[in-house]
């Protein structure tokens, strides 16, 4: 038997019998990171998983000069409540990313990844799961009239909600003004070098032709092989979906999705309607949230014109 006969044989038991399961904890928890993995962004973000579809996830710790010197039998235990590390609240929300997958493009993704028929199927359904996360991660509105964006607030809208550094322009700020009423509107213990710059390709053109526009260089920015690297010694992200007018400065660690331990599968038995289709339907179901986990350790620019 060669590879393609043992593939349609693969995928005929499947069509035949369907498939549903739900995953065990390990198996989700490979299953999600898969899905996080695949997208450039996402895979940068440090998941947090949750045991219960509500709960709550620690801040991260600022408090700094704790240390004492010991003095020996003379030392006096002096552990003080750290006031700055608190919780924030997560509630999952369910999700789910159903499709008609084509025959011809399992068959495809199986020969060429050298996978067989059920690890394709998962592989592309991980494909557009983790897209939908990503964007609905960070631009997520409950008060937008986007089916698809309202769903659940992302990491901008909480960001122009409670951050501590918020600016309003009519137009992009320049890259003087971004370090010096963003970077410098953070007290010193909420900053670090891990902070990162967060836009869209066309925001970061912009600022690439700023730069080249310039009789010289000002050592405040750089470009390499014609991208936009760093602004004020901080690294930029480049996020794919991001919105034009918006610009995000936070650490990665600090911008958590929060995932469910719970993943449901679904794999339709062949119809009529997968016949005529030439398709085969699949359920994914699992739960999410997005939480900024110190909104003091957030900067964000919206134009708004």
């Amino acid at each position: 038997m060669n590879n393609t006969e043992l593939l349609q044989k693969q995928f005929a038991a499947i069509s035949k019998a369907g498939n549903d399961v739900t995953l065990r904890s390990d198996n989700a928890r490979a299953f999600v990171l898969d899905v996080v993995s695949g997208q450039a962004t996402l895979q940068k973000l440090p998941p947090y998983f949750a045991k219960s579809s509500t709960g709550s996830i620690d801040k991260l710790g600022v408090k700094r000069r704790t240390m004492r010197t010991h003095k020996g039998t003379s030392t006096t235990p002096t552990g003080s409540v750290i006031a700055e590390e608190a919780s924030v609240p997560f509630t999952l929300s369910p999700f789910y990313v159903d499709a008609w997958i084509e025959n011809s493009n399992v068959f495809y993704t199986a020969q060429t990844r050298g996978q067989d028929v059920r690890q394709a199927l998962t592989t592309l359904m991980q494909q557009q799961f983790g897209a939908d996360l990503q964007d609905l991660a960070f631009n997520g509105d409950t008060a937008s009239r986007d089916e698809f964006l309202n769903q659940k607030d992302g990491f901008i809208k909480k960001a122009q909600t409670g951050a501590v550094v918020k600016l309003t322009p009519t137009t992009l700020p320049t890259i003087e003004t971004l370090t010096t009423d963003v970077v410098g509107g953070f007290d010193s213990k909420y900053i670090n070098s891990n902070f990162k710059w967060f836009m869209s390709l066309k925001t970061a053109t912009h600022y690439v032709a700023e730069i080249q526009s310039r009789a010289t260089n000002l050592g405040d920015a750089a470009i390499v092989d014609g991208k936009l690297t760093n602004i004020a010694g901080f690294a930029v992200e480049v996020v794919d979906n991001f919105p034009d007018k918006v610009v995000l400065f936070s650490p990665f660690e600090n911008l958590t999705p929060v995932l469910g331990y719970e993943v449901t599968m679904q794999t339709a038995a062949a119809d009529s309607t997968s016949i005529a289709k030439q398709a085969t339907y699949h359920f994914v179901l699992t739960s999410a949230d997005f939480v900024i986990r110190e909104l003091k350790m957030v900067g964000v620019v919206t134009v708004t014109p």
